[in-house]
Formats: structure tokens, sequence, C-alpha cells
């Protein structure tokens, strides 16, 4: 295999040619274009370089002497592995050896980072592929192009997407990017797109008495009203265990009951089985645990279950285990009728826990949030007097938001 660096036979009204990488092997031989111009007379051809009175010649050389670094890489590269001409046009025009960004990320990333931040990268980068191209594959070439990138920003502002969204997606591609960069996968440059200017809102939360008037509304001769339901149903499960998003309903197991492991206390029931629950976040795998015998956390759970699909034979899997598509549209449907999305429920969780006044660590241990401070190395969360102290900040919060009394308005609208 021969790679040389030679001028095209064509010479512009300007003067200048446009460099190729000639490709010779024993079967074809093919030109690879470059974006380089040279001026045709002040290119030495026999040593493939400028003369030194070329124009603007410390510009152009630094992109020559980058051209000739990897055409020698890729001398090296074929000395212990056959270079074929695909792989030599891709590292050629800026491209990746391994084009495939989440196939990039099993092989070589996967090792590299933590493993919530590896799943992270791994679903927002599948995600951009289907905004890119409705595939779950996307190319460098494709992430770097800056055209994707401002097709995206329009598409999220006509759906009246959060600016934190945009942001975040690009957040996380250019990093995917700069890992692949350092591993030298790929040789693109990441475009520069300005980022969208986050709103100063006031965060908007479902309040209690909002909820009940929303429930009271509710027609029992809507064909919709079981739908409308159920979803008002997990609204307050999500909200009963402290702040859900509809991914962690997905996460919910019987395998994560903690059992023989807490004593009864004079006012809760630790000790009985399928009572302390553990949970993992999805967002941040942060564990917490649930004591699951606070009224009426339970109690919603078996009516959604039997509404659901009254076959289930557990709490968990919730509905029998139903789809992230299911549990879309019972999001949609919430939203249709209450003007708010299930992701509020945790600002509706945090605002109630603030106005009783709950310390702000001990809110983020309840809706397992990442603790980044140095107390963390020293606090032991899961102690079982801290389960005691977090289970009676639960209890006041359930208190607070009335969920007991929205509970029982809906199970009388069910008996009608």
């Amino acid at each position: 295999m021969a790679l040389t660096i030679c001028t095209r036979n064509e010479t512009n009204k300007d003067g200048s040619v446009l460099l190729h990488v000639r490709f010779k092997t024993k079967q074809f031989d093919k030109k690879i274009p470059t974006k380089i111009k040279v001026i045709k007379k002040h290119w030495d051809s026999r040593n493939k370089r400028l003369k030194p009175n070329h124009p603007y010649y410390d510009l152009v050389n630094k992109k020559l002497k980058e051209l000739s670094k990897t055409v020698n890489d890729l001398y090296d590269q074929n000395s212990f592995a056959v270079l074929t001409y695909e792989e030599a046009r891709t590292r050629l025009l800026g491209g990746s050896r391994l084009n495939d960004i989440v196939s990039y990320m099993d092989q070589h990333l996967k090792n590299q980072i933590k493993e919530n931040t590896f799943k992270s990268y791994r679903n927002q980068m599948c995600s951009i592929a289907k905004h890119f191209n409705n595939t779950k594959i996307v190319t460098f070439e494709e992430l770097a192009d800056k055209n994707n990138w401002l097709k995206l920003k329009d598409k999220f502002k006509k759906l009246q997407r959060s600016p934190a969204s945009f942001n975040s997606y690009r957040r996380t591609a250019k990093a995917v990017h700069n890992h692949a960069v350092k591993d030298e996968i790929t040789f693109t440059s990441f475009s520069f797109v300005r980022s969208v200017a986050s709103k100063n809102l006031e965060p908007k939360w479902m309040r209690s008495d909002e909820l009940i008037k929303v429930i009271n509304d509710l027609n029992v001769n809507d064909k919709d009203f079981e739908f409308s339901v159920t979803s008002i149903l997990t609204y307050l499960m999500m909200f009963s265990m402290r702040g859900l998003y509809v991914r962690d309903i997905l996460l919910l197991s019987m395998d994560r009951f903690v059992d023989s492991t807490y004593e009864d206390t004079e006012r809760f029931s630790f000790g009985e089985k399928n009572m302390v629950y553990r949970h993992n976040r999805s967002k941040t795998n942060k564990m917490g645990l649930v004591y699951m015998g606070l009224d009426p956390i339970k109690e919603i759970i078996f009516l959604l279950n039997n509404m659901i699909d009254p076959t289930c034979e557990s709490i968990f899997p919730l509905g029998g285990g139903k789809n992230l598509i299911f549990w879309t549209k019972i999001q949609r449907r919430f939203k249709e009728i209450s003007g708010h999305p299930f992701k509020s429920v945790r600002k509706a969780f945090q605002t109630t826990g603030s106005i009783l006044g709950v310390p702000d660590a001990d809110m983020r241990e309840l809706m397992y949030q990442n603790d980044h401070t140095i107390s963390k190395h020293y606090k032991d969360t899961q102690a079982p007097q801290m389960l005691e102290k977090y289970t009676k900040y639960h209890s006041e919060i359930l208190e607070k938001y009335r969920v007991m009394e929205m509970f029982e308005l809906l199970k009388n609208k069910l008996i009608r």
C-alpha cells in the first residue's frame, strides 16, 4: 500500500489546486480529496511541501503538517493491521475509525467512567440519535454537524421543551466526543452552538387543593373516567414514595424489600416483612429506604394494580410490569386533566417538605439526591435511628399534602 500527497491536475482560475491523497494497492488506485488548496507555482511537488514564498504560508503549512501527520499515522496503522480504503478515507476526511458512537461507548468508554455516568450518557446518545435520524445509531460526523444541532434547537423550541434538555444533550455529546478524541477514535471537531438561555421561571407544582379540585371535577360517566383515576393514583403513588419519576416505576421490584434488618419501633413496624423498601433512583442511582407502612402507600398501590391488572399477585412490579409506553400514556392523561406533568411531583414533595421546615440535607436524603458535602463520608443515612427520623418527616409530608384525603375521594368516586 502507498499513500502519497499529490495535487489535482485541474487548476482553478486563481492558480490554486486542491491536494489529494493517493491510495494505491495492488487491487486499485484511488484519490482521496482534502480541503487544502495550494498555489500551484508555490508547491514543491518533489518534496511535497510549500515553498517559503507561498501566500499565507504559516496557515496553509499548519494544515499541511496535520495532513502529513495523519498520513504517517495511517502508515503506522497499516504496519500491524491491513488498512482499508474506507478507513483511510474516513480518517483523512476528519472522520473516525469507529463511527458508531454507541459502539464506541460500549467497546471503549464503558470501563473509563462511572457506571451511572455511562448509563446516563448512553441513554442520552440514543435519544440524540432518535432526534437526528430517527434511529438508535449516530455517527461522529452527525454529532459534529452544526446543522443537526441547530435543527434540534428549533425543534425543542417548537415543542416548548425546557432549555435544560437541549443544553444537557449538548454537554453529554461534547463529553463523549472529547473522550473519543483522547482515545484517538474520532478526529472530527465538535461544532460550537450557543446554549439555550434558561428562563427564570418559578417552579410549577401542583398544590393539594388544586388536585382535590381536579378529583372533584371528574365525571364518573366520562368514558375516560377510570383512565383519569389511574393517572391520579399513579401521581399519588409517586408522591407517596418521595418523588419518583416514570422510569423509577419500571425499577420497582419485590426483590428490593429489606427484611430482617430493622426492628419495630414504638411508632413504626420496620421489622415486618415487605415494609422497608430499598430504592435506587433511576437518574442518580442514589439509594434510599422507604417505609411502606405509612398510609396510604400500599392502599394506593393495591387499588392501582387492581385497576390496571386484576391478576397481579404482588404489589410490584407495578401494574403487573407495564412498559414505559403504558406509563407515558398515563402521564399524558394526567397532564391533560391537571395541566402538570408527572415530573412536577418532585417539586410538590420538595415544596411541601420545605413548608414543614424539613432541613435541606434531610430533604435531599428523602428525595434520593446525592450529597455533595463532606458529611457524606461520615454520616450513616441507613442507620435505624436515621430511618425513623426520615420516616417521621415522610409521614408529616403525606399528611400535609392531604394524600389520604385525596385517596378516599378517588375511592368514593369509583364506588358511585
